[in-house]
This record gives structure tokens, C-alpha cells and sequence, in this order.
């Protein structure tokens, strides 16, 4: 019998954040800040911690803490929403983008290993086919959601 695909799924996830966890680690980040960083790196508009705890689904608490250590290590800056005096919006600082520029390195020579035994063909499908998957989660998630309403 061949193993099941949420078995193979996991052990991909764990052999990456393994992986992660060494290489980052380097830069004294962990695979949830570098993965905030590059969220924030990628989005023009700054951002609040709540936007982000729900993009990753993870507690405000856990991304508070998420970014209250980036803040610390002055990778991340909060300041207050000009419209919104209770919001705070979150931004790379200058550090923040270079950590992100190094890291964002390491990743791609890591990504590079990680897939160097596929056909780039076989890494576009097999990405086209984990947005899939993601999508349809996503989709039945918000259909459960809407179901208890």
C-alpha cells in the first residue's frame, strides 16, 4: 500500500522546517519570523499585527510575540495608523530588509536543493498543484465558517 498523501505532505513540511530551522538560524531568525518578514517585505502597504495573525492563522498573541522579537532585533517597526490611533502598522526597517535580502539568499539556495531532482516543468506543476490544494482548503474553510453562522 503506498503511503497517504497527508503522510508524505507532513514529512515534506517537517523535513522544510528542519531545513529552515538550521539555515535561519544562522541569521538568528526562525522559520515563523523569516516567513513574517518576507510577508511584510512583500506587501507595499504597511500592515497590522491583526492582518497578519489572520493571514497566518495563528493567535494576535502568538504574532504579537512573533513581532514584538523582530521588533527587538530592529527588523520591524510599528507605528501608529494616522487614521486609526489604535493601529498599529508594521514595516521593515532598514535592518529588517537587509535580513530579508541575506535570508531570502539562503532560501533560494536551499529551495534550489530541495527541488534540484525535479524537471522545471514537474516544479511548476507541482506548485500549480499545492495552490490548488491551498485554494481549496482555503475555500472549504470559509464554506465551514459560513455553515456555523
Amino acid at each position: 500500500m503506498p503511503a497517504r498523501t497527508i503522510y508524505l505532505i507532513k514529512r515534506l513540511e517537517t523535513e522544510v522546517t528542519s531545513q529552515m530551522i538550521k539555515i535561519l538560524g544562522a541569521y538568528d531568525i526562525t522559520p515563523s519570523q523569516y516567513i513574517v518578514l518576507n510577508f511584510v517585505g512583500d506587501n507595499e502597504t504597511d500592515l497590522s499585527s491583526a492582518q497578519l495573525s489572520r493571514r497566518f492563522l495563528m493567535t494576535p498573541q502568538s504574532m504579537n510575540e512573533v513581532v514584538s522579537s523582530l521588533e527587538r532585533k530592529t527588523l520591524l517597526e510599528r507605528k501608529t495608523d494616522p487614521k486609526h490611533k489604535r493601529i498599529l502598522r508594521i514595516s521593515l526597517t532598514e535592518n529588517g530588509k537587509a535580513a530579508l535580502q541575506v535570508c531570502n539568499a539562503a532560501m533560494d539556495e536551499f529551495e534550489a536543493k530541495l527541488l534540484s531532482g525535479l524537471k522545471p516543468k514537474e516544479v511548476d506543476a507541482f506548485r500549480t498543484i499545492t495552490g490548488k490544494i491551498l485554494d481549496n482548503f482555503k475555500k472549504q474553510e470559509a464554506q465551514t465558517i459560513q455553515d456555523t453562522v
